[in-house]
């Protein structure tokens, strides 16, 4: 019954971690994305008044 518990935990701690990287790595990029959207409206108006 112990040992069951154990790999059972140990299954979950694994997964945790899995999905803790997965979830970082995503909110990252969504990061990224929204800083990249950011300089694209500030800069925009230079961009299109320079025509």
């Amino acid at each position: 019954m112990i040992n069951q518990a154990r790999l059972v935990l140990a299954a979950l701690l694994l997964a945790l971690v899995v999905m803790v990287d997965f979830t970082s790595k995503l909110m990252s990029v969504l990061a990224d994305g929204v800083l990249v959207a950011m300089v694209v409206i500030v800069m925009w108006p230079l961009v299109k008044s320079e025509k």
